[in-house]
């Protein structure tokens, strides 16, 4: 059943934009979102629909009204004539649209307009965020299960070499490593002799760390895929492992996320036990990445982001808001150049996007990513993604 966008959705993204200097605006406008959500869900059931329609464009006016409201008493007039005119006019105009699924009849809500978005880049009060907008659909989808050359068994992380734009894949199902370009062209492979369940994976200049699921163990190899070093065991001392999982390389550091154990392994690149930490809430890790000098790790049973300083010491929890149901199955993620937050969910199949603070944003894939697993921006600012595919295919795709 295609997705079916609401308002909010839209006003979220606008939201979010705005939201460090109208910090007043965050609390109304996520209870508009609960509200309209819970307005449209029961239209889906068919219950009053022509009614909670009213009611939702309602809900739509006050909100448009609020926020107007709110940012008068903070900028100068004749700006904010410019955008009010734009929003009358656009939301108008724009305020619902037909949509046909499975011969019954629901609204979809369009809040996000070109002209809306010229306006307000024009006058420079905040920047619309339209970069994964229109991307519902992959523009390179490649899907072979096999053995052989470029054909895959189940998937699992992924990583790019900036230098090359090289793309590192951990073919679960065969034990090994493949290397393919950005469009899905198979380059090599290598890992069968010293590999068995690959499932992390992270590049430094020269080399590539993985981690392995059965043996419970931290691999190195050359660029090229020479076998250079193993660590690890099962266990739960330093330096072993119990459910291995993500992993990221960050200034001559190796970053581990200990599943089972609730913790973070650190090795140096010679991949020589360093130290660990450990938080309460931080329940069963599963990928982790630096960014912008702080570590982020994915909760995956607490829908949540542990955010750390480099010292290891704890800096915030950022709690995952605003999906029809929180994710159980969130495997790996990455991080935009803006700090948003890109996460596989394999609860709902699809790639959900959060603002730094947490908050849906957009989705991609609803429904078409099944076993959806690793994640990365490629330096063309593309998203890869592989996932196990329809009738257990390996899929590599571009969106």
């Amino acid at each position: 059943m295609a997705a079916v966008f609401n308002v909010d959705q839209k006003l979220e993204a606008l939201k979010m934009e705005i939201v460090r200097t109208f910090d007043e605006l965050y609390q109304y406008l996520s209870d508009r979102r609960n509200c309209i959500l819970s307005r449209l869900a029961k239209m889906k059931e068919g219950h009053d629909k022509n009614v909670e329609l009213e009611e939702a464009i309602n809900q739509l006016r006050i909100s448009k009204d609020q926020i107007l409201a709110t940012m008068t008493n903070n900028l100068v007039g004749g700006l904010l004539d410019t955008m009010k005119q734009t929003l009358d006019r656009n939301i108008e105009l724009r305020i619902a649209e037909k949509v046909k699924v499975d011969n019954l009849e629901f609204i979809e809500f369009r809040c996000y307009s070109d002209k809306i978005g010229k306006t307000i880049a024009e006058i420079d009060l905040f920047e619309i965020s339209p970069e994964y907008v229109r991307r519902e659909n992959p523009i390179l989808k490649v899907c072979k299960r096999g053995r052989g050359n470029g054909e895959s068994h189940s998937p699992r992380g992924i990583a790019v070499d900036r230098a090359s734009n090289e793309m590192y894949i951990c073919d679960n199902g065969n034990s090994r490593i493949q290397v393919l370009n950005t469009e899905g062209k198979y380059l090599r492979s290598f890992g069968t002799d010293h590999l068995k369940e690959p499932y992390g994976i992270c590049l430094s200049k020269e080399e590539v760390f993985v981690t392995d699921r059965a043996k419970e163990s931290l691999v190195k190899f050359s660029l090229a895929g020479q076998f250079l070093k193993k660590t690890g065991s099962r266990g739960n001392t330093e330096g072993r492992f119990t459910s291995i999982a993500g992993l990221c390389h960050e200034a001559g550091l190796i970053y581990v996320c200990d599943g089972c154990l609730r913790r973070i392994q650190i090795f140096d690149s010679n991949l020589n036990f360093i130290k660990q930490f450990v938080h309460g809430e931080l329940i069963h890790p599963t990928d982790i990445t630096v960014f912008s000098d702080r570590i982020y790790i994915l909760s995956q049973s607490n829908n949540s982001i542990h955010c750390y300083n480099r010292d290891c010491t704890l800096h915030n929890i950022i709690q995952l808001t605003g999906q029809e149901q929180p994710m159980i199955a969130a495997g790996f993620f990455t991080i935009d150049k803006k700090g948003n937050f890109l996460i596989t969910d394999n609860t709902a199949n699809e790639i959900c996007i959060f603002s730094p603070q947490g908050v849906m944003k957009h989705i991609l894939g609803r429904g078409h990513l099944p076993y959806l697993c690793g994640i990365l921006l490629d330096n063309s600012d593309n998203i890869i993604c592989v996932n196990g595919g329809m009738e257990g295919k390996g899929c590599f795709q571009k969106y």
